[in-house]
């Protein structure tokens, strides 16, 4: 359910000259950029990169991020890149600063089928040599104060779900006692905790976490502890079971915090567009109309300015 409108099949070639059009002169004509590659599908768009190459000897790629600036450039880079390559891309940049960027990794390994990350993990290894658990493991080294932050996005990034619709509701109310056992003595059980975590399908999980709000009255994110938490394994634990439960949910959230009082979080605000507006931002957008008093669109235009602004409305489709 994608937002993006993709025109009808244009040439290569012409859209290739249209955009060397636009980079020449005083200045770049940002609009005729938006205007050609905001509507162009995955496929179209690797064919301009290579049409482009081929007619003027330059990578368009590199073009654009000369020509473009700031958060613009930024959302235009990774709009470009393959979809499943920018997903391999944006994890290797979290795993450099892993407690700040764990979310990237998890919204990655829990948001996507496990078809679907086990591509990104092979792009991973293309285009890095190395593999996503390899990389999220290293982290560890010398760092045992975040071991357990480690342990779960290893499991997170490790695992291969069902991805199927059947439950076993017996399972699911033994989990759920596990789950309490393991969030109400305060310590959190972290083997335990990881282990149903990271393993079960979604469905499964999704019976679970009903299970413990229909015996205990409220959701397991509420239920694990609110106090310190200097490592990031809480806040990590969190994030993990709300975006396995209801993923257009946890990312009508991301949105909304992205756009709060206090200022901007550009990066949130580019990574949920970028990487969902030719996959399932209808349902996104519609979670987060159902939490908001204002239209995603209406709330990113309030936030953001100019063709970075121009572009992101591209990409919802207005």
């Amino acid at each position: 359910m994608a937002t993006n409108t993709v025109s009808q099949v244009v040439p290569s070639a012409e859209d290739a000259a249209a955009l060397l059009k636009a980079f020449q002169g005083w200045g770049t004509d940002e609009q005729a950029v938006i205007a050609i590659l905001a509507h162009r599908d995955a496929a179209q768009r690797k064919q301009i990169m290579l049409k482009y190459e081929q007619m003027y000897s330059e990578s368009l790629m590199q073009r654009l991020q000369s020509e473009l600036s700031g958060d613009f450039e930024r959302a235009m880079y990774h709009w470009m890149l393959d979809p499943v390559e920018r997903q391999a891309v944006m994890a290797n940049a979290a795993t450099k600063c892993i407690q700040e960027e764990f979310p990237v990794i998890i919204e990655i390994a829990c948001a996507n089928s496990s078809a679907e990350l086990i591509a990104v993990k092979k792009a991973y290894h293309v285009l890095y040599k190395s593999s996503l658990e390899e990389d999220v493991a290293a982290r560890t080294t010398g760092n045992l104060r975040i071991a357990c932050l480690l342990q779960l996005l290893l499991a997170l990034v490790s695992t291969y779900r069902y991805d199927g619709d059947d439950v076993n509701m017996g399972l699911a109310n033994s989990e759920a006692k596990i789950v309490h056992e393991a969030v109400s003595n305060g310590t959190t059980d972290q083997e335990e905790l990881i282990r149903i975590v990271g393993t079960r399908s979604k469905a499964q999980l999704n019976a679970t976490f009903i299970c413990f709000k229909d015996e205990h009255s409220t959701s397991i994110t509420k239920a694990l502890p609110h106090g310190a938490d200097p490592t990031g394994y809480l806040r990590a634990l969190r994030t993990s079971v709300r975006c396995l439960a209801d993923a257009n949910k946890y990312f009508a959230k991301v949105l909304r915090n992205a756009m709060r009082d206090s200022g901007t979080d550009e990066d949130s605000l580019t990574r949920v567009v970028v990487m969902h507006a030719e996959k399932d931002m209808k349902g996104i957008r519609s979670a987060f109309q159902r939490r908001s008093t204002v239209s995603l669109e209406e709330a990113i235009a309030k936030e953001t300015s100019g063709d970075y602004r121009s572009f992101l409305m591209a990409l919802l489709g207005s």
